[in-house]
């Protein structure tokens, strides 16, 4: 059968990240749960509202706007949360970080305890939850974190949840590194997901496969303004992050999520410059 996917937009305004819920016949999955009380909560009623019982969540990627919410959405259920071992691994590591560094600004909206993975699936697995099947790719730190995997729903809606591997008429975020990486994994997975119409992202419309093309674009086009704001260098001051920040502004007018481009700008800079985190 069709399975209908409905997104879930946050109210939280810097970010508006999404979350998604496959209805099946008689189940739902949930795929990424949102960052603050407020929207985890208003996710898993807007889930309450379609009168199924939700079968697992899964967790594409080990960033907070999409973690964070899984212990809201599950509540004191025993919903199975299924990811790759990798995501499991930079939730463990980053978990007290990420609390020590949010917590004092997003306050009461701060979600302060995280629900874990508790299904590791790895790459290529076939992964059945309910009656709905999914192939899980592991695409290693390729993405805007150390951790990333995209789902691909295998059925008649042939639809992709591709994480933040895509950002689209949004600036994206790129200060954990590995541009590189990231660049190979858009060539390389491309080719092999031609089938699928739909690929639902984080931040972000719907995209397809065109998409794909127009963040690697984007990508090139950043790097190049880098070295051209630092004369080769990668390495910024105040005054050409600046000037960098207008001219990644300028070129891209209609764009949400602004504040990501001076935030990635230094470490775009040394991993231009050959030095890695």
């Amino acid at each position: 059968m069709k399975r209908k996917i409905h997104t879930y937009t946050s109210k939280e305004p810097m970010l508006q990240v999404k979350a998604f819920i496959v209805e099946g016949n008689d189940e739902l999955v949930i795929v990424d749960t949102t960052l603050t009380k407020s929207d985890s909560l208003a996710l898993r009623q807007q889930a309450d509202s379609l009168g199924k019982p939700i079968s697992g969540i899964i967790l594409t990627h080990g960033h907070p706007d999409h973690i964070a919410g899984a212990f809201n959405v599950k509540q004191d259920q025993d919903i199975p949360v299924f990811a790759v071992p990798a995501v499991k691994q930079l939730m463990l590591d980053t978990e007290q970080a990420k609390h020590a560094q949010w917590s004092g600004m997003f306050g009461d909206e701060w979600i302060p305890q995280w629900a874990y993975p508790t299904e590791i699936v790895h790459n290529n697995d076939q992964v059945k939850i309910g009656n709905m099947h999914f192939t899980v790719l592991d695409i290693g730190a390729g993405g805007d974190c150390d951790a990333n995997s995209i789902w691909l729903l295998e059925d008649e809606n042939r639809a992709v949840f591709a994480g933040d591997l895509l950002y689209k008429n949004n600036h994206t975020y790129m200060n954990d590194g590995g541009i590189l990486r990231w660049l190979s994994n858009l060539e390389n997975l491309a080719p092999s997901l031609k089938s699928y119409e739909s690929f639902y992202v984080g931040h972000g419309p719907v995209c397809e496969l065109k998409d794909f093309d127009k963040q690697r674009a984007y990508f090139l086009h950043y790097c190049s303004e880098v070295l051209k704001a630092t004369n080769g260098t990668g390495i910024f001051n105040d005054e050409t992050r600046k000037q960098f920040e207008q001219v990644m502004l300028t070129a891209y007018p209609d764009y949400g999520c602004q504040f990501m481009v001076g935030l990635s700008a230094d470490n775009v800079g040394k991993e231009l410059a050959g030095h890695h985190h």
